[in-house]
């Protein structure tokens, strides 16, 4: 069986944090998109993403990222990755979105 994905979202004052835990990749990216915008719906001042515990992420995840930053903006929203597992860190190096995303 692949590895899957989990995703838990917690709320405190204006703050979302969501914690992704597992693989996001083509499939489980649909669901990541889905839960940020659950998220949304909440209307925080301030969207975290955890990725401390994300094993692997492809372009597709960050497409997702990238997404989700943008509705941020949109909506007046600060928008940053929380926390990054050394993998997905050399992968936002990589792209150029360590600084775009980080706190």
């Amino acid at each position: 069986m692949p590895p899957g994905l989990d995703v838990r979202t917690t709320h405190e004052d204006r703050t979302t944090t969501v914690v992704v835990v597992g693989e996001v990749d083509l499939l489980t990216s649909v669901r990541l998109n889905r839960e940020l915008q659950i998220a949304f719906e909440a209307e925080p001042e301030w969207l975290r993403i955890d990725l401390s515990e994300v094993a692997f992420m492809d372009t597709t995840g960050v497409a997702v990222l990238l997404k989700a930053r943008r509705q941020a903006l949109e909506a007046g929203c600060r928008f940053t990755v929380k926390a990054a597992s050394p993998t997905i860190q050399r992968l936002l190096e990589i792209t150029g979105l360590a600084t775009l995303l980080g706190e």
